[in-house]
């Protein structure tokens, strides 16, 4: 019982974390109605799927779930000084290497912010690119834009 009720606390305080920090957000980056949709039908699925008579089983479950669930709603973006994103305790700007700006066909644009060659954060933004480029030269990241498409040396 008690692994449980450290289990439900820890996975609270990521909420509770991710809550604070949604507040910090300057540009909120476009939700899906489809992850939204995918996260209450697996809460509710995981919840009714294993549901078990012990309480601490039942504890662990629904705290597992209300994670998912709020994974679906919760929003991400970017503050002043870092990428807020569910997951990512620390996403200062200065760690990635490179932040590229494509242009979606929707008027959206499509920013993914890359830790390494093969490891990278996207989100998708409703904000005109001028508005993104200048959000990002304000804090001094002019150096890290890459715009639209670029072709990487390495793979040719």
């Amino acid at each position: 019982m008690a692994e449980a009720v450290i289990i439900a606390m820890f996975l609270m305080l990521l909420i509770i974390l991710q809550v604070r920090e949604q507040k910090k957000i300057k540009l909120v980056a476009k939700s899906s109605w489809i992850k939204k949709s995918i996260s209450v039908i697996l809460s509710i699925t995981l919840t009714t799927v294993f549901w078990s008579n012990n309480l601490a089983d039942q504890i662990k479950l629904i705290a597992f779930a209300v994670l998912i669930f709020m994974f679906g709603f919760m929003k991400e973006g970017v503050s002043e000084d870092h990428l807020i994103k569910l997951g990512v305790l620390t996403g200062d700007f200065h760690a990635f290497k490179k932040i590229q700006i494509e242009a979606l066909s929707n008027h959206a644009q499509f920013v993914s912010f890359y830790k390494s060659k093969n490891s990278r954060l996207s989100l998708v933004f409703d904000t005109p690119k001028e508005e993104l480029i200048s959000y990002f030269e304000k804090m001094n990241l002019q150096d890290l834009l890459v715009i639209g498409e670029e072709i990487d040396d390495e793979r040719r």
